[in-house]
């Protein structure tokens, strides 16, 4: 019974976490432009989360259990285990200010877990799995690139700015909602299907659905801001295609149930844009922190998950 709990108690709080910080790629840069409030951008994302790993969830429910490992786990341990990983991996990058990814992490700890108890990997999907993660943030560039163009001549089009900011209002509640959407299929949905052998699929979907669901409402208000005037360099019309091609690409890698990065999808889309633009200028110390937070995720992810099945 302490076990359930605190393994229900850690898979809350990465949620928790979860929320607060994609809450930027939902709807940072529009509530740092004064597009929208806070509040009606995190209430619709809300909603979009919840409905996410309700409806599509289940398409990642299976990415470890019968996805990355060949076999559901033999008992509750290795879960735990993967949670504390995970935990481990995301105060390691708040310290270190590495952007990390839930899902890199996860599938890392999972091959880790399953070599420590012996649980057969399914390589043949991981590489899979590790392909998708190279295409997402070149098929979110290639998609913003070309979603550029046409976003570009539509604006040109309205000549007066008034029009043009109630359109970029909307625009943002609705793109809100879908980015928080893809977040629950996706991301949630993988942490939902751990949870199934010990929760029913439903409940599953509403106790992560709902954890993330408070992160984006009530933990995210720093966060947003900071992003959002972090980034507002960027012009609204940019940063809504960013967001749109990075939600559409994590979308469609969902229904094939691989596991991908919001926010990898979301920055390759803002590098198509500066490619659309002809734009030369690279923060390379930027880049290389962020390619390095995205290699290093599966890594340790499958080494402290290794050990700790180990000391186990």
């Amino acid at each position: 019974m302490f076990f359930e709990a605190l393994t229900l108690s850690l898979g809350i709080l990465v949620c928790l976490v979860l929320g607060a910080n994609n809450a930027s790629a939902c709807f940072g840069t529009s509530v740092g432009a004064g597009f929208t409030k806070h509040s009606e951008a995190a209430g619709l994302a809300v909603l979009g989360v919840l409905l996410g790993v309700t409806l599509e969830g289940t398409k990642l429910s299976r990415t470890i259990s019968g996805g990355v490992l060949t076999e559901a786990f033999p008992s509750l341990e290795p879960i735990l285990v993967m949670m504390v990983t995970i935990v481990v991996l995301m105060t390691a990058a708040t310290f270190f200010n590495l952007p990390l990814s839930l899902s890199e992490g996860f599938v890392g700890s999972a091959i880790g877990v399953g070599l420590g108890v012996g649980i057969t990997v399914n390589w043949s999907f991981s590489l899979r799995v590790f392909a998708s993660w190279v295409l997402t943030p070149l098929f979110s560039a290639l998609a913003a690139a070309f979603v550029y163009k046409v976003v570009e001549r539509a604006t040109r089009a309205v000549k007066r700015i008034l029009t043009l900011n109630y359109i970029y209002g909307k625009a943002t509640l609705i793109l809100s909602f879908y980015v928080a959407y893809v977040l629950g299929a996706n991301t949630v949905g993988l942490v939902s299907g751990l949870y199934q052998p010990i929760l029913e699929r439903q409940i599953s979907a509403f106790v992560f659905g709902a954890a993330t669901a408070l992160g984006i409402y009530f933990l995210s208000w720093r966060i947003t801001e900071s992003v959002g005037s972090g980034i507002i360099s960027l012009s609204p019309s940019t940063a809504l295609v960013a967001q749109f091609s990075g939600a559409f690409t994590v979308h469609i890698f969902t229904q094939f149930g691989l596991p991908v990065s919001i926010t990898q999808a979301i920055i390759g889309g803002i590098l198509g844009i500066g490619l659309a633009k002809k734009i030369a200028i690279l923060n390379v110390g930027a880049v290389n922190k962020t390619v390095a937070g995205w290699t290093l995720a599966p890594i340790l992810g499958t080494a402290i998950s290794y050990v700790l099945v180990m000391l186990i």
